[in-house]
């Protein structure tokens, strides 16, 4: 009996172990009525408002989603230096991007159909026995007309950082499933 007892307990901390190193994550998305987003569309990804303790999260999140969706060619992007120039030259000063309004505007100023919008909450580790690398983002693609086309809320947990992993390839894997999940959403809309 203890012999069994050892072994269930070996197995059941292998499938722990196994399970933490995989990492988790979680995403919900939506996609409005009647305002899906289309792949002919112009899109503008902005730098993400960064309620994180890493002081440039939301850049780093901005560029890597960015990078991901100019990857698959989703969107005609314009690309973050012309970005900046334009707002400059509108003389906007890129705060509070992420409000809808404020979205709307600098859509209507870049010249493009919509922007990609969005905050990051957790960008870094979270700690118990090892740490573990943790992200997580809202984003949401906000039309001209301040419609909201897609949104979600995203959050990955990678492995122990005993294991390798690190939050730079945490949040590749988040802009990824951002943009498999735009992709999914906007491949609907055709």
């Amino acid at each position: 009996m203890a012999l069994l007892r050892r072994h269930l307990l070996a197995v059941l901390a292998a499938a722990a172990v196994s399970a933490c190193a995989s990492g988790a994550s979680s995403v919900r998305d939506f996609v409005a009525d009647g305002a899906a987003p289309r792949r002919d569309m112009s899109v503008a990804v902005l730098p993400f408002e960064n309620l994180s303790a890493h002081p440039h999260a939301g850049q780093i999140i901005a560029q890597l989603v960015a990078g991901e969706l100019y990857g698959r060619r989703l969107f005609a992007q314009i690309e973050e230096s012309e970005i900046r120039r334009r707002l400059v030259e509108k003389r906007l000063d890129g705060k509070e991007l992420g409000r809808d309004t404020v979205a709307r505007e600098v859509a209507e100023a870049l010249a493009v159909d919509g922007v990609l919008v969005g905050s990051v909450q957790d960008f870094g580790y979270r700690y118990g026995l090892k740490p573990d690398p943790v992200v997580a983002v809202t984003t949401r693609l906000v039309g001209r007309d301040g419609s909201v086309h897609w949104g979600g809320s995203f959050s990955v947990v990678g492995a122990a950082s005993g294991a390798g992993d690190t939050v730079t390839a945490t949040a590749q894997r988040l802009a990824a499933a951002i943009a498999d999940r735009l992709a999914a959403r906007t491949a609907q809309a055709r």
